[in-house]
């Protein structure tokens, strides 16, 4: 049960918008569209690569308001919980500690004008010398008041992180049924010297807002820690629902229709229905993920600048709101997961549909509905579509240690695990 607590704590975090919360996910404005972290070495949103190594991201996002503007970023260095670390850029940084956005390119032959901007880290210019959790902040004049922020990890890969799933079983919770152990081995550190320094960070699915941390190893040995807890496990949950936009003359097999209006596309999603009550339905996923693609062009990485936007709408039947009890929203990778006004489903006494809309660029796209209890303010994932032991879920175990005196937490180690596998 704890990580019910946890995981809805953090959860409520995003959910109520504390200061917190504002500082560390600066949500983007209206005029910035497809923020984007991909890593070509997986060829996904993970946010994670080694030290030293020829791993780099690519940061993507397009300013809908089209022309050049002079963006600008800077990285951050934080603790294991993503407090401010308060050390000292020369401990942290190789190179500038700020650079202003050179690759940037106007959108070509599509309706919908916008500038698409990339950043790759790490470049020639900046990279960084300590494993560790890092905050990316875009802006223009003020790096006080950041555009947006994004997370993202480098490890040092000097520990280790094994990590395995099974099915869990527990009549009195029963959409808890993944189970996660982790074993932590590493050649030189003793984790006997500062049993304190060492944490543990499970995430699911590259969403940094459901996790597990902050419990303790079950065995300890010199060079070696062992998870092994009844309470690492998670909400298996269901596969994603998707939907594919690369092509926007013709619909897709989720889709009901396209069409051109005032100058912009329009995608109707086919309606979804609750699936808590239905055996496991087994189709393939990303995880949450999307990728922007269009299928206009032979060479897919053109789509960055030259895929359209089209106003894309998600309608969900038959939702079962108790009397206001629980409040849809619909999340996934394309939204950073965000429980916010903008994410939140609205009941249409028309169409008797709980509705919502995102202008989202072409591509395949995976989502899923949660609910928020107004009474408990939990974030309950499964209340829609279920939660079963069979889905295929990603599981990535981030191990953070800080040494004897040390004043602030390393990345030491990273694993992953596919529940398939």
């Amino acid at each position: 049960m704890k990580f019910l607590k946890i995981f809805f704590f953090v959860a409520t975090i995003v959910f109520s918008n504390t200061i917190f919360a504002q500082e560390l996910e600066v949500k983007p404005p209206k005029n910035i569209g497809t923020v984007q972290v991909f890593n070509p070495s997986k060829n996904d949103n993970t946010p994670i690569i080694r030290l030293n190594s020829n791993e780099t991201l690519l940061f993507l996002f397009d300013d809908l308001d089209a022309g050049y503007k002079r963006y600008n970023y800077k990285i951050e260095h934080r603790n294991a919980d993503w407090s401010e670390s308060g050390i000292f850029q020369s401990e942290f940084l190789v190179g500038i500690n700020s650079d202003y956005v050179r690759t940037h390119k106007n959108s070509f032959n599509t309706y919908k004008r916008y500038t698409n901007y990339q950043i790759q880290f790490p470049n020639r210019d900046m990279n960084v010398k300590l494993g560790g959790n890092y905050l990316l902040k875009v802006f223009l004049n003020d790096e006080n008041n950041p555009v947006f922020t994004k997370r993202f990890a480098v490890y040092e890969g000097n520990v280790d992180v094994g990590m395995s799933s099974s099915r869990f079983i527990n009549p009195r919770v029963k959409d808890l049924n993944q189970k996660i152990q982790t074993v932590v081995s590493s050649g030189y550190q003793n984790f006997t010297e500062t049993p304190d320094g060492a944490k543990l960070f499970i995430m699911k699915n590259n969403n940094w807002n459901e996790h597990i941390t902050d419990l303790s190893p079950d065995f300890t040995r010199t060079n070696q820690l062992t998870y092994n807890n009844v309470d690492w496990t998670f909400e298996g949950g269901a596969e994603y629902n998707w939907f594919d936009t690369k092509n926007l003359d013709v619909p897709g097999l989720t889709t009901e229709r396209n069409f051109r209006k005032d100058s912009v596309y329009h995608t109707v999603l086919r309606v979804d229905f609750p699936k808590y009550n239905l055996p496991y339905d087994d189709f393939g996923d990303v995880n949450g993920n999307f990728y922007i693609r269009s299928n206009r062009y032979g060479n897919e990485y053109l789509a960055a600048s030259e895929a359209d936007y089209t106003w894309v709408y998600f309608a969900l039947d038959a939702f079962e709101d108790q009397n206001g009890l629980y409040v849809p929203y619909v999340v996934g990778a394309f939204n950073n997961w965000e429980i916010s006004e903008a994410s939140k489903l609205k009941f249409n006494k028309d169409s008797q549909l709980w509705e919502n809309e995102y202008f989202l660029k072409q591509g395949y796209y995976n989502y899923q509905y949660v609910v928020v209890n107004t009474k408990t303010k939990r974030v309950e994932p499964s209340y829609v579509s279920g939660s079963f032991w069979q889905t295929e879920n990603m599981y990535q175990g981030l191990f953070y240690y800080r040494p004897w005196g040390g004043r602030y937490d390393i990345l030491m180690g990273y694993g992953e695990v596919n529940t398939r596998n």
